[in-house]
């Protein structure tokens, strides 16, 4: 198995957008909430011009994606795997490589807003909880975490 990792082009933030969704819907939300949280999950072009978007591709299929965002603090803001490729190690694979993105930027460390369901994969990645943060749109709390680049 091949992991490769590109920049996004353009022309792939609908198919990015619905990767996000697809990745989502992975832990069982219902299609109401699912297209609730389309608009919040959208990608725009826009979006790929101004901050660091990977795709993830495994052998020559795009599987999932990544985006880092640098405002007042850096952000993981997006690491999303199509349902078949979670559980096979590309997740902690894309990690690695949101590490050296960051080394690249000279990030020492970035928070993430987490989905309840995958702040242990984050936990395990070594990131640590330093809060929660309301989502309006989920009508919940969601795990904030930090991760200091090693």
């Amino acid at each position: 198995m091949v992991i490769d990792f590109r920049k996004a082009q353009l022309k792939e933030a609908d198919l990015l957008s619905d990767i996000a969704i697809e990745s989502k819907g992975y832990w069982g939300y219902p299609a109401e909430l699912l297209n609730l949280w389309r608009k919040d999950l959208h990608i725009e072009k826009e979006y790929i011009e101004k901050n660091t978007v990977r795709t993830i591709w495994r052998n020559s299929e795009i599987v999932g994606f990544f985006a880092i965002k640098e405002e007042k603090e850096v952000i993981l803001d997006h690491l999303w795997l199509l349902p078949k490729a979670i559980g096979q190690g590309i997740g902690s694979k894309a990690f690695r490589e949101i590490e050296k993105e960051c080394s690249l930027l000279e990030i020492s460390s970035f928070v993430i807003v987490s989905d309840p369901d995958a702040e242990g994969f984050y936990l395990h990645q070594g990131a640590i909880k330093i809060g929660e943060v309301e989502s309006i749109p989920q009508n919940r709390m969601l795990p904030k975490l930090r991760y200091v680049i090693q």
